[in-house]
C-alpha cells in the first residue's frame, strides 16, 4: 500500500511513496498533506517553518514526526471500504403503498432498512436492490423508491428532478407473460442507484414501494398472492446492498 504525500519545498506538488512497515525519513520536507489510498484520512502534517524528520507505520497508525509542534498521528482504515447488506425471506403484506401517501410517498420495506457511514465525504453509495414479491392486482402501477435519512436529519426521497406530475421513482417492476394472473406469478424489481451523499455521518436508505391509483391493493414481499403449499406458488428472498466507492 502506498501513501502519497505532498511535498511543498518544490516549485510544484510532487510526490513520495511511502510502503507499510518503512522507517522513512524525510529530512528537510515540508509535508503539507497525506492523502490515504482507500480515501478514508486525510492529515494535514508538518505546520509553517516545521520539516519532517521520521515517518512511521505501526498497526494502523501513522505517526508523523516534524522539528516544530507536536507529533501528527492517523489511523489507516486496513478493512477496506464500507459495505453493508440485508436480506430477508420475510414473508410481508403491504397494503395500500400509495404513491401520494404524506409525508412521503408509499410504504417502507423496513426489513430491508440499513446504515452505512462513509470514511470521505467524496466517496459514493453504490445501492443494488433486488426486490421479490407479488401486487395482488397491475402490477405495472407498481414500482420503488429510496428514501435517505443523513445522520439525524429528515428523511427525503430520492427522485429524478424535474418529473412534473408523473411518477418520480427509482424502478418499477417486471411481469412475466402471464402479467394479468395476480395469484402465482410473482413480479421482480432490480436496481442500480450510485449516491452522491457528501458526507460521513452515518446514512440509513430504506426501499419504499409505490403504486399509483387509490383502488385498494397489497404487495406480498417474498411469496406469491397464494401461498398455497404447493409447487405452484412460490417464496424466495429479497436483498439490498451497500457499498461506499473512491472515485
Amino acid at each position: 500500500m502506498l501513501y502519497n504525500i505532498i511535498m511543498s519545498d518544490f516549485p510544484f506538488d510532487t510526490f513520495r511513496g511511502i510502503q507499510n512497515g518503512d522507517d522513512a525519513t524525510l529530512d528537510d520536507v515540508n509535508v503539507q498533506k497525506i492523502t490515504f489510498p482507500d480515501g478514508s484520512t486525510q492529515t494535514e502534517a508538518a505546520g509553517s517553518g516545521s520539516v519532517v524528520t521520521d515517518l512511521e507505520y505501526a498497526g494502523t497508525t501513522l505517526t508523523l514526526k516534524q522539528s516544530g509542534g507536536i507529533d501528527k498521528t492517523a489511523t489507516i482504515n486496513t478493512g477496506g471500504l464500507p459495505f453493508a447488506f440485508a436480506q430477508t425471506d420475510a414473508r410481508t403484506e403491504y397494503v395500500d403503498p400509495y404513491y401520494d401517501n404524506t409525508p412521503l410517498a408509499g410504504s417502507q420495506i423496513t426489513e430491508l432498512s440499513q446504515t452505512i457511514t462513509p470514511t470521505s465525504s467524496s466517496q459514493k453509495v453504490v445501492i443494488h436492490l433486488h426486490l421479490f414479491g407479488e401486487w395482488t392486482t397491475a402490477p405495472y402501477q407498481g414500482a420503488v423508491l429510496f428514501e435517505r435519512k443523513i445522520g439525524s436529519g429528515t428523511a427525503t426521497l430520492i427522485q429524478p428532478q424535474n418529473a412534473g406530475s408523473r411518477m418520480a421513482i427509482a424502478t418499477g417492476f417486471a411481469t412475466s407473460g402471464a402479467g394479468g394472473e395476480s395469484h402465482t406469478t410473482p413480479e421482480m424489481s432490480n436496481v442500480v442507484y450510485v449516491d452522491s451523499p457528501n458526507t460521513t455521518d452515518t446514512i440509513t436508505y430504506v426501499p419504499r414501494l409505490v403504486c399509483r391509483i387509490n383502488n385498494s391493493r397489497s404487495f406480498y414481499l417474498n411469496r406469491s398472492v397464494d401461498d398455497t403449499n404447493a409447487e405452484y406458488s412460490e417464496r424466495a428472498f429479497s436483498t439490498m446492498t451497500l457499498e461506499c466507492k473512491n472515485v
